[in-house]
């Protein structure tokens, strides 16, 4: 069932009625307006993605713009997308998905208070281990999220290089699916910044999140010291080092009093200008949809990505760990990952985007997903591109085992 959260509609029309009058008005503004529209279609052997697949063919039409206005105090970027699915054989209900991604940035006090304004609309998977839903991917799993943000903040200028920056947020958090839960949060903090060089910078803070289920049971509150720094030590190399010491208290009875403090080190390293190397070590609170709690999730990684004269790689292997609250275990798996785009001539190039997930339950549960595209540009404005993509999924097990394969060709007109 297809259903849009009408709080979006008066953003939208906020930030095109902001931007289309002051276009022309404001002089020395720098308006952009790009509309776009593809159309594709597939073949899907199997749409369901179940152990008896049925395939069908899929219609696929997707209109959108970006636009963006630019002035000395106020910055929008805006983008949007209608993609409509029609299933010719209807083995599969008929979708329509929305796309949404504004950015209001407002100096309203020269160099003293800012107000930030954001609004996002998109898919995520219901269950939050699964990580970001790739592009290209199907909607299986997913449900839609609607976050709204409005951040206004100040920035005092302590020392020339010393500022302190102290403000309040508030997220709106909406999921379409039913059994999703919706949240409102609420954040007060306090930061401050000092560069001891050119090369070296240090953070502390503190700060005070609340955050409420909608209709949900599940309150609480959280207290956290915030502790930084990072050093360049050459062109392009970094290493960053945060701890984040919280203290969560739960509103609700009976829910577990253990503490978490999230931290991140990383380390990037650029061994050429066109080759990096990154490796990383975090813990965070993730937004979970089906929890009135966030997850908390523990990721180890490393990537090394290069660019050549046609094209770039990016080599990838991370190890996820999700604690849960139920008896059934953490959630680990390992993600070995490649992508990256290679120009065949001036006008061909080949797109390329895999990964596997490789769980460390005892079913040996494992998922592939990989897209590989083929596309063409025939003129300045037009393009079109063939694409394959294989999904699968695998366990030990008698399970949602399936596979799936399926081949598009797409038409796309930008300006």
């Amino acid at each position: 069932m297809f259903t849009v959260r009408m709080s979006i509609i008066p953003v939208v029309l906020l930030v095109l009625g902001l931007l289309f009058p002051w276009a022309g008005a404001a002089e020395g503004a720098d308006f952009v307006f790009k509309p776009r529209i593809s159309t594709s279609m597939e073949y899907n052997d199997n749409v369901t993605e179940t152990q008896n697949p049925e395939g069908d063919y899929v219609w696929i039409v997707k209109p959108g713009l970006s636009a963006t206005y630019e002035h000395s105090r106020v910055l929008f970027d805006f983008s949007y997308d209608f993609e409509n699915k029609k299933y010719l054989d209807q083995k599969k209900g008929d979708e329509q998905n929305n796309f949404l991604s504004a950015l209001g940035n407002f100096e309203a006090i020269k160099d003293l208070f800012f107000i930030d304004v954001s609004d996002s609309y998109k898919q995520v998977y219901q269950n939050v281990t699964r990580g970001d839903v790739e592009e290209g991917d199907t909607s299986i799993g997913t449900t839609d999220q609607n976050t709204f943000s409005f951040r206004p903040y100040f920035v005092f200028p302590l020392q020339a290089r010393t500022n302190l920056t102290t403000g309040a947020s508030f997220q709106d958090i909406w999921y379409s699916e039913e059994g999703s839960v919706d949240k409102r949060l609420y954040d007060l903090y306090a930061d401050v910044n000092h560069e001891l060089t050119d090369r070296w910078t240090i953070t502390g803070g503190v700060g005070f999140q609340k955050q409420e289920p909608r209709w949900e049971d599940g309150e609480f509150e959280r207290y956290n010291l915030n502790l930084g720094t990072t050093y360049s030590y050459a062109e392009g190399s970094s290493i960053e080092v945060s701890i984040k010491p919280t203290y969560t208290d739960y509103k609700e009875e009976g829910t577990s009093d253990k503490q978490y403090t999230p931290y991140t080190i990383a380390i990037t390293h650029a061994f050429s200008p066109t080759i990096v190397g990154k490796m990383s070590s975090a813990m965070n609170f993730t937004e979970d949809p089906e929890s009135s709690d966030t997850r908390n999730q523990f990721v180890q990684q490393a990537s090394l990505t290069g660019a050549y004269e046609r094209g770039n790689i990016t080599a990838a292997v991370a190890y996820y760990d999700y604690e849960t609250t139920d008896s059934g275990g953490n959630t680990t798996y390992w993600r070995p990952s490649i992508r990256g785009t290679h120009s065949l001539t001036e006008r061909m190039s080949f797109n390329y985007n895999t990964y596997m997930n490789l769980y460390t339950n005892p079913d040996c549960e494992k998922t592939i997903f990989s897209l590989v595209s083929l596309s063409y540009s025939m003129s300045e404005s037009l393009s079109s591109s063939l694409s394959y993509r294989y999904k699968m999924h695998d366990e030990q097990t008698d399970g949602n085992d399936y596979r799936s394969n399926s081949v598009a060709l797409t038409l796309t007109w930008q300006r």
